[in-house]
């Protein structure tokens, strides 16, 4: 079994020797500031090219910099008419930065019903600024095959970039919880007001397994779904808590490391298709065990019975839970999900970052 130092020792082979012959300069031009999208899709991207001696600058006004000077130029989410407008300017100018254009959800299938936001990206004018920003750049990048086959059918240069996580993450110490047999199991879930459906599909079995097994509890970070659930959390006795979330990742990392199994529901809809499996990676990175929904943003990730379990019914998702009422099963699962995650870390894969930007670069020279 790998350990925690030889985990690290692995990570720090990663750093290289000497910086780039030709560093790229690279201007990334986020949606936001204050999101999960931003930490994994941009802050974590911009901090690796800058610590490999990369020149990165990050802003949501595009300057002068990154018209004259940048090599490219990567555009997170662009949907809005301005920054389209200054978008497509820009892809007619003849000597200009590689556009990039960066998504990480399926914008054209949010469903309204569950999430507030799909009313604005079903906004006729709006679909539009995409598609046609979309069209224009030299580039796509998107977290996953099923969003890059979304895509495609406005621009025919995709390339996946994987979520991952910090290698940080897998150095620091193990979760006091890890294996610990105190006679409570806590099962942990997290989700924001657009995840309904998702919850749907594991409560029954929680509801049952805290309506009769007092070893179990439920730990909620984001939004609080209690209905349908016993022992509310405003009485005493409850074993439901329930935190709101934090901007702060590291904060968040820690709450999620108090969790003895993470739960990953997931609904069958077209937008959680093109989901990645960043909630999984999370914890295996903490040493967590996960029990998830058998859906294609978690196969290939969750190995049944090595780090986890993939269900398919609420009968199973009650078996696989009492299966990780065990600690010591818990410890075993959680030492090979940690292990695993140290394939899924941004310094082992930034270089697919850098290959595709200066792949971009080179195409656009050559043209």
């Amino acid at each position: 079994m790998t350990t925690a130092p030889e985990v690290a020792a692995a990570v720090q082979r990663l750093r290289p020797a000497a910086p780039p012959d030709k560093p790229l300069k690279v201007f990334l031009w986020p949606a936001d500031v204050n999101s999960g999208v931003w930490e994994y899709r941009i802050k974590m991207v911009r901090d690796e090219l800058l610590r490999l001696g990369h020149e990165v600058q990050t802003s949501q006004t595009l300057g002068a910099w990154p018209r004259e000077e940048a090599d490219v130029i990567v555009g997170q989410r662009l949907c809005m008419t301005g920054p389209c407008a200054q978008w497509l300017i820009l892809a007619e100018q003849p000597r200009r930065p590689v556009l990039v254009y960066e998504v990480d959800d399926d914008l054209f299938n949010i469903d309204q019903r569950t999430n507030p936001n799909g009313a604005v990206f079903k906004q006729p004018n709006i679909r539009q600024n995409m598609i046609d920003a979309i069209r224009v750049a030299d580039l796509v990048t998107v977290s996953t095959a099923p969003l890059a086959d979304v895509l495609s059918r406005w621009n025919d240069n995709v390339v996946i970039l994987p979520n991952c996580v910090r290698a940080a993450l897998l150095t620091t110490p193990a979760p006091l919880r890890r294996g610990k047999d105190d006679g409570r199991v806590i099962y942990g879930w997290q989700g924001s007001a657009t995840h309904a459906d998702d919850w749907a599909i594991a409560r029954p079995a929680v509801a049952e397994l805290l309506a009769t097994d007092e070893r179990f509890h439920l730990r909620m970070l984001g939004t609080p779904y209690f209905d349908g659930l016993p022992h509310p959390p405003d009485i005493a006795e409850s074993r439901i808590t329930w935190t709101p979330w934090t901007a702060d990742l590291a904060q968040h990392y820690r709450r999620v490391s108090r969790f003895d199994v993470s739960l990953a529901p997931l609904a069958p809809t077209a937008f959680n298709r093109s989901k990645s499996a960043l909630r999984v990676i999370e914890s295996y990175a903490l040493g967590v065990p996960v029990v998830a929904s058998d859906v294609p943003a978690y196969r290939g990730w969750v190995r049944p019975g090595m780090d986890g379990y993939l269900v398919k019914n609420a009968a199973q998702w009650r078996e696989a839970m009492r299966f990780l009422a065990d600690p010591d099963l818990r410890l075993d699962m959680g030492d090979v999900a940690r292990e695993r995650a140290a394939d899924w870390t941004i310094e082992k894969n930034i270089h697919q970052w850098i290959e595709a930007y200066r792949a971009a670069v080179a195409g656009r020279v050559a043209a």
